[in-house]
């Protein structure tokens, strides 16, 4: 219809007239194009509220508007309303497949929402038009590394290296160094950290080429890399002089710690707070504890209008146990800010804290609200992921808990206590060896973290690593001398190190009245090793005193009384504990074991029996009663056994290990092979499953490169295991490397006893090294120690199947030398 006018209205209200009949009569292309031209000039001034104004006004009139839809995001981006932005990517991508930016953007997004498969969906359909794009490889990257699918990680990021253009490349060689510190593997990501320091010698480079060289050991050269990563540092001032005073903190130099700390409070304005804290903790953690107070006090007191200061008092006092006052300190910064983001987020950790502890769900439920809150307008915020992550924790999913953290320390990751959180989540799911590195970077951010140091310590004891587990240790101890946990695994590892002394020192220190009973029984253990037998009695009957009915005390006092002919003491202390704890598997065993020793076999099958029905999953409930069926030759029975616990719990790793062990005890090696190759993939850690199955490859002819793979995989596990060392020295031996596999099976003949059956074959495979190592007089020597194992276990009525091959290559050798 044609437009038209009338001409009697006033001047001002014919002005409007005429303007609203202009907009009527434009087309709807026309008012898109007005409204577009409007929402670009809105985002051009930076006004993003305007331009999501006119971009909806666009979707108004065309719903599938492409163009539209992706410069909302872009808005809603802008305002942080990064739910919004999410859907309108979403939209983007589906309308209009083309547009590759909308479609980093929504990987991007969905690796923040840890929809990682839609992460690999949108990266597969990018580089399927851009093959060369080196962002998209990264996202694969870091998608695969939260799937744990480790290997094609890092094919993605060595791809992402690749293609990167020369101005990029610092970043993705950066991104393969925290990939590979992140598995703990500081040796892998040298040779690219090397590259980023040549390509951008800054700040970032040197602060992780300090890290690494700590790792390595090089403390000279990690100082001076901190210190340039100080020098170059000009945005991150307070990071690098944290960086330096924690190193100093950890090499323990206290005063060159708190000199670092002081310069860099009168040196830096962003970020002193953080520097005031952690001073405050140095003095606390060296016993000045004034000092520290005085410190935090001082910056509160100047706070005015901040509501900072009020957190960083309120961490000071939690950190301190003391929660109440931790809650009034920012209740006091809401009260200064009550929209604060971060204060809302402090009071919903401490009410979450607080509810599991005392069992509060009204506590609780008012802090996950809060979280929830947040995250539902900010995804993205780490604090708000960081303590959604601690309920996660808290209710026992440490997986879902460890890629909640991860996408907070994408954001910020300098932060000391998300990283020891995510550290105690993987060490919750087994990944020792990421736990690790988690750990170690969280006392390197934050070196008073001293829960992060006690659970670095039994990290470092767990893998073998007992001189870090030291240092550690000894670190806690300082400030915590009270803790009988830690001083013991203090004493353990300094056993493990040939330092016995050492240990019973430590050990001595804690007061006879306050010995629990697990510090009478370390005691206990360590005077069986040194053969002091009367004085380990007495040490574990005192554990046993505190805590009757331990079967880590039962059964080492099993050992002695056994030993020194009291068997019927141990025996009816142990029938008593079971008749106090008729539901312990572990009592049961003894009880089995007991019988065993009394000649009684149908009541040590009986309890063993019992042992497994009580605790099915317990892996050496069946280990032990394979052990009986087979020593009685009835290892269908045992197999039988395995297999219905197995339709039970398809997903046990433990238990198709033990069916493997069965079936290789059986003789059945392929059937233990393909058990043992299921235990593995579904648990990595399984040292014992890698080690055998590494075993029975190159005894059956099998790939030899994989089974030195997992022969080297199960001695990082189980670093003091004999077993392990002959493995891999037995592999050695089998690619024709005699001369690598000598010190291996040497060091496994030192791990066993005289009269364990093994030394036999160890002491065969030692002999077969050293004559393909053309070293006949020490082959010789092992021969004769292969025979006098096999004569003892031929005299109690066995034959093993290798005594004829050893007694024939020693006729052999003998021959040969006259």
């Amino acid at each position: 219809m044609p437009c038209s006018t009338r001409f009697h209205l006033s001047i001002s209200t014919a002005f409007l007239s005429l303007l609203v009949v202009g907009v009527a009569c434009q087309t709807d292309e026309e008012k898109i194009s007005a409204f577009m031209a409007r929402g670009d000039a809105a985002v051009e001034a930076g006004e993003s509220e305007e331009a999501v104004i006119e971009y909806r006004n666009v979707l108004q009139i065309d719903p599938n508007n492409a163009v539209a839809h992706y410069a909302l995001a872009r808005s809603y981006t802008a305002l942080q309303k990064l739910k919004e932005a999410y859907w309108e990517l979403h939209e983007s991508v589906r309308l209009d497949p083309e547009n590759i930016e909308a479609r980093v953007s929504y990987a991007q997004f969905s690796l923040l929402a840890r929809d990682y498969e839609e992460v690999l969906t949108q990266v597969e359909e990018i580089l399927a038009r851009e093959p060369d794009r080196a962002s998209a490889y990264t996202l694969r990257g870091r998608a695969y590394a939260a799937l744990e699918r480790y290997d094609e990680a890092q094919a993605a990021f060595d791809s992402a290296i690749e293609q990167a253009a020369a101005e990029d490349l610092p970043v993705h060689l950066a991104n393969m160094v925290q990939f590979q510190a992140r598995r703990g593997d500081y040796a892998a990501a040298r040779p690219y950290l090397d590259r980023q320091i040549e390509l951008d010698p800054s700040y970032f480079s040197y602060a992780a080429l300090g890290r690494h060289r700590t790792q390595a050991g090089e403390y000279a050269e990690a100082e001076e890399a901190f210190k340039k990563s100080l020098e170059l540092a000009t945005k991150h001032k307070d990071g690098a002089y944290r960086n330096l005073a924690g190193f100093y903190f950890n090499r323990n130099q206290p005063d060159e710690a708190v000199a670092t700390l002081e310069a860099g409070i009168d040196a830096v304005s962003e970020g002193k707070l953080d520097l005031i804290y952690l001073l405050a903790r140095f003095h606390a953690s060296q016993g000045n504890r004034d000092a520290a107070d005085e410190l935090v006090t001082r910056a509160t007191e100047d706070a005015g209008d901040d509501p900072q200061p009020w957190l960083v008092l309120s961490s000071y006092r939690s950190r301190d146990g003391d929660v109440e006052g931790a809650l009034e300190a920012v209740d006091r910064a809401l009260e200064v800010d009550p929209e604060n983001t971060a204060a809302r987020l402090r009071k919903a950790e401490l009410l979450v804290d607080a509810g599991y502890r005392a069992k509060d769900d009204e506590q609780i439920s008012v802090g996950r609200e809060i979280v929830d809150a947040v995250l539902s307008d900010e995804p993205s915020n780490p604090q708000g992921l960081f303590v959604s992550a601690k309920i996660q924790m808290a209710e026992l999913d440490p997986r879902a808990a460890a890629q909640t953290l991860r996408s907070a320390l994408d954001v910020r990751p300098d932060w000391a206590q998300a990283r020891f959180v995510l550290g105690s989540a993987l060490m919750l799911i087994g990944d020792q060896n990421g736990a690790r590195a988690e750990l170690a970077r969280a006392v390197e951010l934050d070196p008073g973290q001293l829960h992060a140091r006690r659970a670095l310590a039994r990290i470092h004891a767990s893998l073998g690593e007992h001189e870090y587990a030291i240092e550690q240790g000894r670190i806690f101890l300082r400030e915590r001398a009270d803790d009988t946990a830690t001083r013991i695994l203090v004493a353990q590892s300094l056993v493990h190190l040939g330092k016995p002394d050492e240990a019973f020192a430590e050990l001595e220190t804690i007061d006879e009245k306050d010995r629990d009973a697990d510090s009478w029984y370390a005691i206990g253990r360590l005077y069986m090793v040194n053969g002091k037998l009367t004085e380990a009695r007495d040490a574990l009957l005192a554990a046993n005193s505190k805590r009757p009915n331990m079967p880590d005390i039962l059964r080492s006092l099993l050992r002695i009384e056994h030993a020194s002919n009291q068997l019927s003491i141990s025996a009816q202390r142990i029938r008593d504990a079971g008749a106090a704890v008729p539901d312990s598997a572990r009592i049961a065993l003894l009880e089995g074991r007991v019988a065993l020793l009394e000649g009684n076999q149908e009541g040590a099958e009986t309890s063993f029996k019992r042992a497994v029905d009580l605790d099915p999953d317990d892996a050496v409930a069946y280990q032990q009663l394979a052990a009986f069926y087979r020593g009685t030759g009835r290892l269908d029975e045992s197999i039988e056994t395995y297999q219905r616990s197995l339709e039970q719990n398809p997903d046990s790793a433990r238990l198709n290990e033990r069916l493997a062990i069965l079936y290789e005890y059986s003789g059945n090696r392929e059937q233990a092979m393909a058990y043992y190759e299921r235990a593995i993939t579904l648990d990595s850690s399984l040292g014992e499953s890698k080690n055998n199955l590494a075993y029975l490859l190159a005894e059956n002819g099998g790939d030899l490169d994989r089974a030195l793979d997992l022969a080297q995989e199960a001695k990082a596990l189980l670093p003091d295991n004999p077993n392990t060392a002959d493995t891999l020295g037995w592999v050695l031996f089998k690619r024709g490397i005699p001369s690598a596999a000598i010190g291996y099976l040497r060091e496994a003949m030192a791990g066993f006893s005289d009269d364990d059956n093994a030394l036999g074959i160890v002491s065969h495979h030692l002999a077969l090294a050293y004559e393909a190592n053309e070293q006949p007089d020490m082959a010789m020597e092992m021969l004769e120690t292969a025979i006098a194992s096999a004569d003892r276990i031929e005299r109690n009525g066995q034959t093993p199947g290798w005594a004829a091959e050893v007694r024939a290559m020693a006729e052999r050798l003998r021959g040969a030398s006259s």
